[in-house]
């Protein structure tokens, strides 16, 4: 239904290095991605300008890079600036020319069809509540070292030089150079002395810019093929069809199907004609309204063709999103509320695009669920967690292709492990559930048939557990092995549906709305196996300190 497809969200300036990108704006309105611009995406009338969700970016052969503008400021005349170009203003004539015109009416074409949308059906959760606007990166829980060290000062004043030396004694309590270097604060210091003055520790605070850095966790989503359920009609009454004709004499209007959650009806039409009784059906909203198709006409030969014009209508304002991911045949099954979570830079300039998502920018990916542990607890199971962007500027590195110090390197990489247990951490906590584990490098080494046994070992059996440990070392706890229930000789898998239960030669034996309820699906002889993985309990205290205290985004 979208004007904008994941193929022509770019428009280069002819053969001029820069470009428009809609990128972020089909990621905010089809993928869920956080909306980067400010401005809401609502029905326009006259107002919510296309220029102001299109990005100017330098185009590469490889993917693009962010210059800082948007179309509209642009066009404002606000200043280009480019870490490969520096300062310098773009030729306002080829914002007029055909294509950027046609490029732009798409735009708006699809921010039109966004702002029909009435709402938007997920089944899945918040990975973690809505950021404040202290939130240095876009996610509650989640601080500044440099900034918390800066704010127990208070009111300490001195000039630059004397703040840089101090703020260099911060290595001592954690201080990481990338967290320093990124802040930006160094050169604003340097920058005091040659102006005499003196500043606050508060003043220094805020000199700190980690905008570039805020991240964003989305998860992995797909439509949902079914948009609607109609079931036979009920008795209670319904709206009116609006703007109809009266009934012609002789005419009947049979409602015969709802759909129970949006309220859509399928009705069926009769009345005498020359050579008898005709039939015919039409789509009705909730609210009265007729659905009209693309030839603007609302009587339908079939039921099918109606319920079918219906369902289109319900994806354009109410789109019904699942978030049952890409890569789930490759999980153990038998877990409930399975989500692939991406870790996502989306105000970073620079644009990295893997092989396994669409989503721009992914740091790193979390496929997990929940399920029972040995002891009855609700466990949060990593099936797998990665970063192909850290993994590609690693193999890139040993080639000697690129420079392990180069300036545009994206913030976390050496670390994307840590950054995401964190994550996971304060995910399970807000959750309240009980323990937070994850597979064994064998299991993995397993699944992918021992290809890249050595680096799967040394992620989840050494990576992993270090950094947990460093981490949850003030809480008083350890890593330790836990148990997991695993179905060893029948499978339940989520659908659209719910839960389906196979059989050990996939057949299908039942489906239920609820994992409880497709239990009852499972057949007689069918056992789980006990799988021992890595883990960290979280009692009741350990996740309201998990929440009360957070966690630094390096170190």
């Amino acid at each position: 239904m979208m004007t904008l497809s994941q193929k022509k969200l770019e428009l280069r300036f002819g053969d001029c290095a820069y470009g428009l990108s809609a990128r972020r704006l089909w990621e905010h309105t089809e993928l869920g991605q956080i909306n980067v611009f400010g401005a809401p995406i609502r029905a326009r009338r006259g107002g919510n300008e296309p220029e102001v969700f299109i990005d100017v970016a330098l185009m590469y052969a490889s993917g693009l890079s962010l210059v800082g503008v948007t179309l509209a400021e642009w066009k404002a005349g606000k200043t280009v600036r480019h870490a490969d170009a520096g300062d310098f203003v773009l030729d306002l004539s080829s914002a007029q020319s055909p294509a950027v015109l046609e490029f732009v009416r798409e735009v708006a074409s699809h921010l039109d069809l966004c702002g029909m949308r009435q709402a938007t059906r997920n089944q899945n959760h918040q990975f973690l509540p809505a950021a404040k606007a202290g939130d240095a990166f876009g996610l509650p829980f989640v601080h500044s070292t440099l900034q918390r060290c800066l704010k127990a000062l208070g009111k300490t004043k001195a000039k630059g030089e004397q703040w840089i030396a101090t703020i260099k004694n911060f290595e001592k309590k954690g201080l990481r150079a990338d967290e320093l270097n990124r802040s930006g604060v160094v050169p604003e210091l340097l920058a005091l002395d040659f102006d005499g003055h003196q500043a606050t520790a508060d003043e220094i605070v805020e000199m700190c810019s980690f905008a570039p850095m805020r991240l964003s966790v989305i998860p992995v989503v797909n439509d949902a093929q079914r948009q609607l359920r109609f079931t036979p009609a009920t008795t209670r009454p319904l709206k009116r069809a609006k703007k109809l004709p009266n009934a012609q004499s002789g005419q009947t209007r049979t409602v015969v199907e709802t759909d129970p959650v949006l309220g859509y009806r399928l009705e069926k039409i009769q009345h005498q004609a020359l050579w008898g009784t005709e039939s015919h059906w039409q789509a009705v909203s909730h609210d009265g309204r007729v659905v009209n198709n693309v030839t603007n006409r609302n009587l339908l030969a079939t039921a099918e063709s109606a319920a079918a014009l219906a369902a289109s209508d319900a994806k354009l304002r109410f789109p019904k999103r699942l978030t049952l991911g890409r890569w789930s045949h490759l999980a153990w099954s038998g877990g409930k509320d399975y989500c692939e979570w991406l870790i996502t830079l989306p105000y970073y300039p620079e644009s990295y695009f893997s092989n396994h998502f669409t989503v721009r920018n992914v740091l790193a990916h979390v496929r997990c669920d929940v399920r029972d542990g040995a002891d009855g607890e609700r466990v949060l199971l990593i099936q797998e967690v990665q970063s192909d962007w850290a993994k590609s500027l690693r193999q890139a590195i040993d080639l000697l292709e690129v420079d392990e110090e180069h300036p545009q390197f994206p913030p976390f990489w050496r670390e994307w492990a840590a950054l995401t247990m964190k994550l996971v951490l304060l995910h399970a906590a807000h959750q309240g559930l009980d323990a937070v584990a994850w597979t064994r490098g064998a299991h993995q080494a397993f699944r992918y048939k021992g290809l890249g046994a050595k680096g799967l070992k040394q992620l989840y059996d050494q990576i992993l557990p270090r950094e947990v440990n460093r981490m949850i070392k003030p809480f008083g706890v350890v890593c330790e092995e836990l148990g997991v229930f695993v179905p060893a000789n029948f499978s339940i898998k989520q659908s659209e549906d719910g839960y389906e239960v196979y059989t050990a030669e996939n057949e299908l034996l039942g489906t239920a709305p609820t994992l409880e309820d497709a239990r009852q699906f499972v057949p007689d002889g069918a056992h789980e196996l006990l799988y021992a993985v890595h883990g960290v309990r979280l009692s009741g205290e350990m996740r309201q300190a998990i929440l009360s205290t957070g966690f630094p985004a390096w170190g």
